[in-house]
């Protein structure tokens, strides 16, 4: 009985351990559920990172949980690998070095539509497959009141696309407008302010890949366009 009783330790003592390392490979930051307000039009990136916090490699693969999203929202997720064009499934980041962060986000275009969206995925190390986060993107947009209309901001077009060394939109109105680029993970590249009837945008130092172009005008009415820059 004595030797059952010391194999019986010897396995919660082996699972207690094992629960306990996996549950130090890495962090969540700032933690597993993020709650944003957004506004119509406006692409909102809602991100989570996970920081290695081990001494090895660290490799994480990430699943759908669940999406409850208001008709006609654009929506795609992203992780340290590439953005997909739609909220997929799952995949596998690239590996995370000590002290580095993995990340997963959701890029949510609301366009004229208001009300909450949800999307839920799990995130694991593929060395403890089995012991899950939960990570919860909300992203509310409420029905505007008293907006100003300017449409002349809705006939704004973006061209070369995709690009190269430059993108060009039309400003007919000689609207005052401000605007910003940010990449698929959602940092910001660059910001500007102008009134030209053509404004260009030098885009020859941007690496390959897929970015946002955000044009706002003084009026606060906002449009959104993604751009590919070639390699």
């Amino acid at each position: 009985m004595t030797n059952i009783y010391k194999i019986l330790l010897s396995v919660v003592v082996v699972i207690t351990a094992i629960d306990t390392s996996s549950a130090q490979t890495y962090s969540i930051i700032p933690n597993d559920t993020i709650n944003m307000t957004g506004i119509m039009e406006d692409m909102e990136t809602l991100s989570i990172q996970q920081l290695n916090i081990s001494n090895g490699i660290l490799t994480l693969a990430w699943q759908k949980v669940s999406e409850n999203i208001p008709l006609n929202w654009e929506t795609n997720v992203c992780d340290n690998v590439i953005c997909y064009a739609s909220l997929i499934n799952g995949g596998t980041m690239n590996p995370v070095s000590p002290g580095d962060y993995g990340f997963l986000l959701v890029h949510v275009t609301p366009h004229v539509n208001y009300g909450t969206g949800t999307i839920r995925y799990a995130v694991w190390d593929v060395a403890f497959p089995l012991i899950k986060d939960t990570l919860t993107y909300i992203l509310t947009v409420n029905a505007p009141t008293g907006v100003i209309e300017d449409k002349n901001i809705t006939q704004l077009s973006v061209y070369p696309n995709p690009a190269d060394e430059s993108i060009s939109f039309y400003n007919k109105a000689l609207l005052s407008l401000n605007y910003k680029i940010s990449d698929a993970a959602g940092r910001l590249i660059e910001t500007g302010h102008s009134s030209s009837e053509l404004i260009t945008i030098n885009t020859a130092a941007f690496k390959g890949g897929v970015y946002y172009l955000s044009v706002q005008s003084e009026k606060g009415n906002l449009q959104k366009f993604k751009f590919t820059i070639l390699q």
